[in-house]
C-alpha cells in the first residue's frame, strides 16, 4: 500500500488535487510554404493565449501539439478543448484533426 504524501509534497509533485490537465492534438496541414505554416502556428498560439493556454510541440505538415494552462496550477478545461477544436475546424490549412482527451500532463510520455 503506497504511503500517504503530505499536501505540500503532492502540490510540489503536481499530484492528486494538484494535477495539471491538458490535451494533445495531432494535425495534418496542407500548407504550401514555411510562411503559411508559421502563420498558422502563430495564429493558433495567439488564440490559445487569449484563453490563458500554452501550446508546445512541433512538426512540419504532421504536427503534434500539447495544450495546457498558462497558469501555474491551472488546467485546461473541456470548454478549452471545444474552443480550440472549433477554431481549428474553421481553418482551411487543416486536412485532419485528432483531438485527445484531457489528461494529466505530468503523466504524458513522448517517444522520439
Amino acid at each position: 500500500m503506497p504511503s500517504q504524501r503530505s499536501k505540500r509534497l503532492r502540490k510540489k509533485l503536481y499530484l492528486d488535487e494538484f494535477a495539471v490537465f491538458g490535451f494533445v492534438i495531432s494535425l495534418k496541414l496542407n500548407t504550401e510554404s514555411d510562411e503559411e505554416l508559421d502563420a498558422f502556428i502563430e495564429s493558433l498560439a495567439d488564440f490559445a493565449e487569449s484563453r490563458h493556454l500554452l501550446v508546445g510541440g512541433g512538426g512540419m505538415s504532421d504536427i503534434e501539439l500539447v495544450i495546457g494552462s498558462a497558469l501555474r496550477y491551472g488546467s485546461a478545461t473541456e470548454q478549452d478543448r471545444k474552443s480550440i477544436k472549433e477554431w481549428i475546424e474553421e481553418r482551411n490549412e487543416v486536412e485532419l484533426l485528432k483531438l485527445g482527451p484531457l489528461v494529466d500532463l505530468h503523466q504524458l510520455e513522448f517517444v522520439d
